[in-house]
């Protein structure tokens, strides 16, 4: 029996992401991103070159989903890092209907160092472009996305020359660059607890963008991402 190709892998677990609301999937091959690179900070690339890589991710929306997620499991809802968990969930389950194809799955939230550049990993691939403000922006969902995972498979991907990357920042008057001076300097010194108490100053940081405004999140969403201490009250049924 044959392999699967790589277009047919991407479309069985697309499938499943976008079920589960992570409706960024975008397939590439793992030399996109591990060319140039120290081996120390590559991709595992299963000894091939052009391995298909598929960045995960999603727009607002996750949002409604991961709700009916938290409401049919509630006790999903009383963990810590509830996204994190589900995020999981749903990789992993992606990852074993490709099987028997041998996978490694890294995951954003991970702790450096064994954190991967995912947003520099988004830039090499074409996907997103780096703002002045340091968010991945793209040319239709503006900063209004978030990147969750990436999958590699032991499969030959879309061939090992990268697309040109995408610069949907150039021309732009960077409206987002005093909203983020702002914020920077009423939240110092930085850490998540600044962050969350001048949630309103980083929200505009994205606001400030002109690209992407209908997939703007809802403030619960928004609520969730950049106030923690509220995320089980934002949950609540």
């Amino acid at each position: 029996m044959s392999a699967p190709s790589w277009q047919e892998t991407v479309e069985r677990v697309a499938a499943l992401c976008q079920s589960a609301g992570f409706d960024v999937v975008r397939p590439f091959a793992a030399d996109w991103f591990n060319a140039g690179l120290p081996q120390s900070e590559r991709l595992y690339d299963f000894g091939r070159p052009g391995a298909l890589g598929i960045l995960i991710g999603n727009t607002k929306a996750l949002w409604p989903v991961f709700q009916r997620a938290v409401a049919a499991s509630p006790a999903l809802g009383t963990t810590a890092h509830a996204l994190d968990s589900y995020t999981k969930r749903v990789l992993w389950r992606a990852a074993s209907r490709v099987a028997p194809l041998a996978s490694c799955t890294y995951f954003s939230q991970t702790p450096p160092p064994l954190a991967i550049p995912i947003q520099r990993l988004a830039e090499r691939i074409g996907f997103a472009g780096l703002s002045p403000s340091r968010l991945a922006v793209h040319p239709s969902y503006g900063p209004w996305f978030a990147l969750r995972a990436v999958l590699l498979l032991d499969l030959e991907g879309p061939g090992t020359t990268p697309p040109e990357p995408v610069r949907p920042c150039r021309g732009c008057s960077e409206p987002c660059v005093p909203a983020f001076e702002h914020a920077l300097s009423v939240s110092a010194p930085i850490s998540s607890d600044s962050i969350a108490r001048h949630a309103a100053e980083w929200i505009a940081v994205r606001d400030a963008c002109p690209l992407g405004r209908p997939y703007r999140y809802s403030d619960d969403q928004l609520g969730y991402h950049y106030q923690p201490a509220r995320r089980r009250l934002l949950l609540a049924p």
